[in-house]
Formats: structure tokens, sequence, C-alpha cells
């Protein structure tokens, strides 16, 4: 027997819980073989802010060079520096949804049709959701963009060719700097870059390595900083890069038996994993990100992280509801000289 109109929006709600039934659909929704900005930033590196007003950060720029040598009896001399800045960052909001028309032949079925229609919605309702969300945190929407969120290569700029140190300064477009912070006027608000043109050990290994060891900041001074989390590290390339990187580890481990792929997945650098990123395939500069968690998070507004609406009416449809998924967020990054990026330019 089918379900009553008036009982078809309560099956709905009480569904979204299950598992989906195996067997029920085959998930063909995307071309992404991986959510990689998905998985570490939203799943794993949300930093919650409250309100709706701007997240701001504090940022000591400087110090005030009072340091000299002096003499007995000498006339002290004054020194005033103002060496703070503050960083400040919008939430922005993003939305996707799914409808049903309470007509729908599958509401007229048993409990299974039901269970593996709602969970199908809601499926392409998440996997939409997550693909939106892994595209945009790969992508600087660009300064006239007021609605998308700015993702890492806004945070971690490349330079140009030829270049190697904290070349990562000002977004293009953005004169007011990361956060509103200039890395022209502040140049210690910057990331680390460096143009290479092959995998070898005099180019890309080389600069890597001088890249891992200048990002390392460690300060004399222990007092509080606005951490987004705590410490972690990864590698993220496309798959151009990671099988040549793969093919040079090969070169130099001639230990792999009969198992050609014996290196796939296996190519770490300083102990960390150099992980595929599906969607920097379309980086045909070939980037290598070396991203620092403990500086860079997910930003979520409190009570805004994914919020589903029950079923409501699509005005103009009577018979047809809609369900929206609301969050709101943006990628948070408060020091900028712990990222890097190699990239071909």
């Amino acid at each position: 027997m089918g379900l009553q109109l008036n009982e078809i929006d309560d099956v709905v709600v009480a569904t979204r819980n299950l598992l989906i039934k195996q067997g029920a659909f085959l998930n063909l929704q995307s071309d992404l073989q991986d959510y990689t900005a998905v998985r570490e930033l939203w799943k794993n590196k949300r930093k919650a802010f409250d309100g709706g007003y701007n997240w701001t950060f504090t940022a000591q720029m400087d110090h005030n060079h009072s340091f000299k040598a002096v003499g007995l009896y000498e006339t002290d001399s004054s020194v005033m520096v103002d060496t703070l800045v503050e960083g400040s960052v919008s939430p922005r909001h993003v939305n996707a949804h799914y409808e049903y028309d309470q007509r729908h032949p599958a509401f007229q079925g048993g409990s299974t049709k039901i269970v593996d229609f709602v969970s199908a919605k809601e499926a392409e309702m998440t996997i939409s959701f997550w693909e939106g969300l892994e595209a945009a945190c790969w992508t600087d929407p660009g300064a006239a963009d007021t609605k998308n969120i700015h993702g890492i290569p806004y945070w971690v700029t490349k330079g140009t060719a030829g270049q190697e140190g904290f070349y990562g300064l000002n977004p293009t477009g953005y004169a007011s700097g990361c956060a509103g912070i200039s890395s022209t006027t502040y140049p210690r608000w910057a990331n680390y870059f460096s143009d290479y043109a092959a995998i070898t050990e005099e180019d890309l290994l080389r600069k890597m390595i001088k890249g891992h060891y200048s990002i390392q900041f460690r300060s004399p001074l222990s007092h509080a900083e606005p951490e987004l989390g705590k410490m972690s590290n990864g590698i993220y390339t496309n798959l151009d890069t990671i099988i040549l990187l793969e093919e040079y580890l090969k070169t130099q481990n001639m230990n792999n038996g009969t198992d050609l792929g014996f290196y796939s997945g296996k190519v770490t650098f300083k102990g960390t994993p150099v992980q595929y990123a599906p969607y920097l395939d379309n980086d045909t500069s070939d980037p290598l990100y070396f991203l620092d968690w403990k500086w860079l998070a997910m930003g979520v507004q409190s009570g805004w992280v994914e919020n589903i609406t029950p079923p409501y009416m699509v005005p103009g449809k009577h018979l047809v509801k809609r369900v929206d998924l609301d969050a709101s967020m943006e990628v948070v990054s408060t020091n900028r000289r712990r990222q890097a990026v190699f990239a071909k330019v």
C-alpha cells in the first residue's frame, strides 16, 4: 500500500540517517576519483568560529629593533613601534538541494523502494555538495567574486619563473592581500614558492629540501598563537607529477621484484606521504603543495556546518517538496609562511 501524502515527508526525514541499501544503486555521479580537499579540510581540519561577523586574527610582523650595545651611565633611547596587524576573513555561504514529487512511484511501493529512493536523492545532493566544495578548495575565485570561498591557491600563491623563496605574495587582483594583509607592505606575510623544470635531484628535489628547511620557523618565545589545528602536514599534487615521482623513486630503489606498480602510493618526503589530488589534474603547472594544517583550516560558522532542512513545498508546485543543505564556511590561513608550493610557471 502506498503512503498517504501527509506521511511521505515524515518518511523522508526518518530515512535520512539510514545507510544506503547494499546494491540499491551504482554511484557513478562524479568523474573525480577522490575528494582530497574535502577529506582534509571539510572532514578533518575544521575550525569553528562563533557569530556571523568577520573572523579576525592578529599577526605581529616585526620586533621593535631596540637591541643595542650600551655603555655605563649612557642615556636611554626609546623606541615606539606598532608591529601588530589584523587579518579578517568573511564567511561564505553554500547550498545544495534535492526535490521529489509526492506522486513518485517509489512512494507507492514498499518500504525498501522508499528507502532506496530517498537514499539516492540524499546521495545526489551530498555528492553535489562535496564535488562543488572540492573544486572550490582548489580554486582562487578572483577578487570580483563575492560568493565563492577562497581556496588553497588564494592562500598559497605561485610566483614567477626563476623565483625561489618567499615569493608567494598577494593573489592576483587582491591589492589588499590575503585576509586584508598585503604582503607587499608586510613581506613576511608570504608563502614559499619555487619554480622547477624537471623532477631531478638537481632541480625539484633539491628545491623541495631547501623549501622544507625554509618554512620551519621556530620562535624562542613561547606564547599563544592563532593556531587552527594540531600539528599535521600534507603534500598534494596531480597525477602526472605523482607518476613521475614514483618512477624516480623506482630508479633509486631497484628492489621492486616482479611488481611493476611496487612504488605506487609509496612516495614520501621527509616522512610525509605525497598524495594525489585529482582536481589538481586541471592545473597544467604540475604543482606540489606543501601544507601545514596547523595554520590552515576550513573555518566554519558555528551552527552552520551541514544544516539540512525538513521537506518544504516548492512555490508553484504544491506536490513537489525540496530539501536543502546549507553551510557557512571559508578557508583560513593564519600563517602563510608555513606553506609552500612548487610549480612549473
